[in-house]
């Protein structure tokens, strides 16, 4: 059963990664969330031990690099006055690879670097939002390098996207006011 769960989990995550998102600043805050929650987590848990700090570090580097090299394979498109953020093969790969090198670094700080990390089972989410995040902010960082007029157009592509929503939820079937 958990096979089966884990790989629908997957299905979806994949989709994901292949459909269009539109750039908003969401996308961008996302990522400081998620890192904010985490150093609140971090910050209630008893005791974090060295193994843990090093492991952290090593998650958002490795996670962060890896974001970036996401982001400079990911297209930028422009339809119907907007911009979005296009899935692409690459992206699925790169995340698909992050997951065996997870494994690789605990593995790594366990049994090479002899670091006991006290951050496990039901506190091991962090890692993972750690991870999360670092990927997210070395994409959109590798997108702003890439695009620098992205800054300005993320505030004009979500006035555009909620006019666009709103005009659909007043017409739904294509019908215009005349």
């Amino acid at each position: 059963m958990v096979i089966i769960i884990g790989s629908v989990i997957l299905f979806f995550i994949l989709i994901n990664q292949l459909r269009e998102k539109p750039l908003t600043g969401t996308l961008y805050r996302q990522p400081l969330a998620l890192l904010m929650f985490s150093g609140y987590a971090l910050f209630q848990h008893p005791s974090i031990t060295t193994g843990d700090w090093c492991m952290i570090g090593m998650s958002l580097c490795l996670s962060f690099g890896l974001g970036m090299f996401q982001g400079r394979y990911t297209p930028l498109t422009h339809h119907n006055g907007a911009w979005y953020l296009s899935g692409s093969i690459i992206a699925v790969l790169v995340w698909a690879f992050s997951i065996p090198l997870r494994y690789l670094l605990s593995y790594i700080s366990v049994h090479v670097l002899f670091l006991t990390p006290a951050l496990n089972g039901s506190s091991g989410f962090i890692f993972y939002f750690i991870s999360i995040s670092g990927f997210l902010l070395g994409r959109y960082t590798m997108l702003l390098f890439r695009y620098p007029q992205l800054v300005t157009k993320v505030g004009e592509n979500e006035r555009k996207l909620r006019r666009l929503r709103d005009a659909h939820e007043k017409f739904p079937t294509g019908q215009r006011s005349i």
